[in-house]
């Protein structure tokens, strides 16, 4: 291999493992799984996957596509640490009109405590962010493992062997340091695991 393909190599999978691994995927992902599983699923769980990818996905893409129209950050992922609170503030207003919703329409318990989870978890990344830029990363990697190994299969905590995957990307594509990912994905695990605990013990 040249040290031209090692070099394209080398900014290329970095940048793979962060889009695979993006809030923006990760959270419908999750939703999804526990809405088709068979525990949970349901005759509207294609209303309920619909309702989260629109919470999860679109509100916080539209949101911060108007940020980079009007020159407010310069990329999806808001890389500037002190123009995150307004997206962080916005989803979690979109978290919760989900989690009203879902409540109305009786979704599974999951989903319920999950998108709790979401609005909480970024309730805390807002606060932190203030003076630290905690990786969303690593949280929106951390909190989805809890929730599915606690739901769904205790397998999903395979997941946990993610991490050195995320911080290599985070690191190499210089959005973070190695314990801002690793806080992240911490703290969206605890978080997470704690309120399921909480609120839907086995």
């Amino acid at each position: 291999m040249t040290n031209f393909s090692r070099s394209k190599v080398a900014v290329l999978v970095p940048q793979v493992i962060s889009v695979v691994f993006h809030p923006l995927i990760i959270a419908p992902l999750t939703f999804g799984m526990i809405f088709f599983s068979n525990l949970y699923k349901t005759s509207k769980m294609w209303e309920y996957f619909i309702i989260s990818i629109a919470a999860t996905l679109l509100a916080p893409i539209i949101h911060v596509s108007l940020m980079k129209k009007q020159g407010k950050t310069s990329g999806l992922d808001v890389p500037e640490r002190e123009m995150r609170k307004s997206p962080f503030i916005s989803g979690i207003i979109s978290y919760l009109i989900a989690l009203f919703i879902f409540w109305m329409l009786k979704a599974p318990e999951p989903a319920l405590v999950l998108m709790w989870a979401y609005a909480f978890n970024s309730t805390v990344a807002t606060l932190i962010t203030h003076y630290w830029k905690i990786s969303i990363h690593g949280m929106a990697v951390g909190g989805p493992t809890a929730a599915l190994g606690y739901a769904l299969s205790s397998n999903f905590y395979l997941l946990l062997l993610a991490l050195p995957l995320i911080v290599y990307s985070r690191v190499s594509l210089k959005a973070h340091t190695p314990m801002q990912v690793i806080a992240g994905f911490a703290l969206g695990f605890i978080f997470t695991i704690s309120h399921f605990k909480i609120l839907m013990p086995l």
